[in-house]
Protein backbone atom coordinates (compact mmCIF):
# COMPACT_ATOMS: atom_id res chain seq x y z
CA UNK A 1 0.00 0.00 0.00
CA UNK A 2 2.85 2.20 0.76
CA UNK A 3 4.30 2.31 -2.77
CA UNK A 4 0.84 2.72 -4.32
CA UNK A 5 0.70 6.23 -2.03
CA UNK A 6 4.08 7.48 -3.33
CA UNK A 7 2.45 6.29 -6.59
CA UNK A 8 -0.59 8.26 -6.01
CA UNK A 9 1.25 11.28 -4.81
CA UNK A 10 3.73 11.53 -7.37
CA UNK A 11 0.64 11.36 -9.68
CA UNK A 12 -1.13 14.48 -7.76
CA UNK A 13 1.67 16.63 -7.28
CA UNK A 14 2.35 16.44 -11.05
CA UNK A 15 -1.28 17.07 -12.31
CA UNK A 16 -1.63 13.69 -14.02
CA UNK A 17 -5.05 12.76 -11.73
CA UNK A 18 -8.43 13.52 -12.46
CA UNK A 19 -9.22 16.72 -10.62
CA UNK A 20 -12.46 15.90 -9.83
CA UNK A 21 -11.58 12.80 -8.01
CA UNK A 22 -8.95 14.78 -6.28
CA UNK A 23 -12.07 17.35 -5.21
CA UNK A 24 -14.14 14.09 -4.27
CA UNK A 25 -11.19 12.54 -2.11
CA UNK A 26 -10.88 15.39 -0.36
CA UNK A 27 -14.51 16.20 0.17
CA UNK A 28 -14.97 13.08 1.61
CA UNK A 29 -12.18 13.07 3.91
CA UNK A 30 -12.50 16.21 5.28
CA UNK A 31 -16.65 16.22 5.52
CA UNK A 32 -15.47 13.58 8.65
CA UNK A 33 -13.68 16.36 10.63
CA UNK A 34 -14.59 18.84 13.11
CA UNK A 35 -13.55 22.31 11.70
CA UNK A 36 -11.02 22.19 15.14
CA UNK A 37 -9.59 19.17 13.89
CA UNK A 38 -9.46 20.35 10.61
CA UNK A 39 -7.82 23.82 11.82
CA UNK A 40 -5.07 21.50 13.13
CA UNK A 41 -4.27 19.81 9.80
CA UNK A 42 -4.15 23.45 8.01
CA UNK A 43 -1.57 24.83 10.83
CA UNK A 44 0.47 21.72 10.35
CA UNK A 45 0.02 22.15 6.37
CA UNK A 46 1.13 25.98 6.71
CA UNK A 47 3.70 25.24 9.35
CA UNK A 48 5.48 22.51 7.23
CA UNK A 49 5.26 24.28 4.02
CA UNK A 50 7.21 27.63 5.73
CA UNK A 51 9.69 25.59 6.74
CA UNK A 52 9.77 23.80 3.32
CA UNK A 53 10.33 27.61 1.52
CA UNK A 54 6.87 27.90 0.16
CA UNK A 55 5.58 30.81 2.40
CA UNK A 56 2.50 32.18 -0.25
CA UNK A 57 1.09 28.59 0.45
CA UNK A 58 1.80 28.97 4.18
CA UNK A 59 0.30 31.99 4.48
CA UNK A 60 -2.80 30.93 2.19
CA UNK A 61 -3.36 27.98 4.34
CA UNK A 62 -3.37 30.20 7.60
CA UNK A 63 -5.57 32.63 6.13
CA UNK A 64 -8.10 29.96 5.73
CA UNK A 65 -7.60 28.85 9.31
CA UNK A 66 -8.30 32.67 10.42
CA UNK A 67 -10.97 33.99 8.03
CA UNK A 68 -13.36 30.96 8.80
CA UNK A 69 -12.72 29.15 12.13
CA UNK A 70 -15.99 30.64 13.25
CA UNK A 71 -17.65 28.77 10.28
CA UNK A 72 -16.29 25.15 10.16
CA UNK A 73 -18.60 24.11 6.90
CA UNK A 74 -16.96 27.30 4.91
CA UNK A 75 -13.33 26.17 6.09
CA UNK A 76 -14.21 22.43 4.75
CA UNK A 77 -15.12 23.90 1.35
CA UNK A 78 -12.12 26.42 1.37
CA UNK A 79 -9.67 23.38 2.09
CA UNK A 80 -11.12 21.09 -0.79
CA UNK A 81 -11.59 23.98 -3.03
CA UNK A 82 -7.60 24.63 -1.97
CA UNK A 83 -6.82 21.51 -1.88
CA UNK A 84 -8.12 20.87 -5.86
CA UNK A 85 -6.21 23.98 -7.11
CA UNK A 86 -2.72 23.32 -5.73
CA UNK A 87 -2.84 19.19 -5.63
CA UNK A 88 0.84 19.78 -4.58
CA UNK A 89 -0.10 21.33 -1.35
CA UNK A 90 -0.83 17.59 -0.34
CA UNK A 91 2.88 16.72 0.34
CA UNK A 92 2.30 19.51 3.04
CA UNK A 93 -0.26 17.74 5.34
CA UNK A 94 0.69 15.31 7.97
CA UNK A 95 1.04 11.52 6.48
CA UNK A 96 -2.56 11.01 8.07
CA UNK A 97 -3.59 13.90 6.58
CA UNK A 98 -2.48 13.05 3.36
CA UNK A 99 -3.15 9.63 2.89
CA UNK A 100 -6.73 10.07 3.69
CA UNK A 101 -7.17 12.10 1.02
CA UNK A 102 -5.22 9.56 -1.03
CA UNK A 103 -6.26 6.08 -0.09
CA UNK A 104 -9.52 7.13 -1.87
CA UNK A 105 -7.63 6.54 -4.99
CA UNK A 106 -6.76 2.96 -4.24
Amino acid sequence: MFGDLQNIIQDVTSGNTDPQQLEQSASEHVSQMGGDELAQHLQTAAQNAQNNGQPDVAQDLMSMVSQRSADPERLKQDAVSYIKSNPQVVTQFAPEFAQGVLKRFL
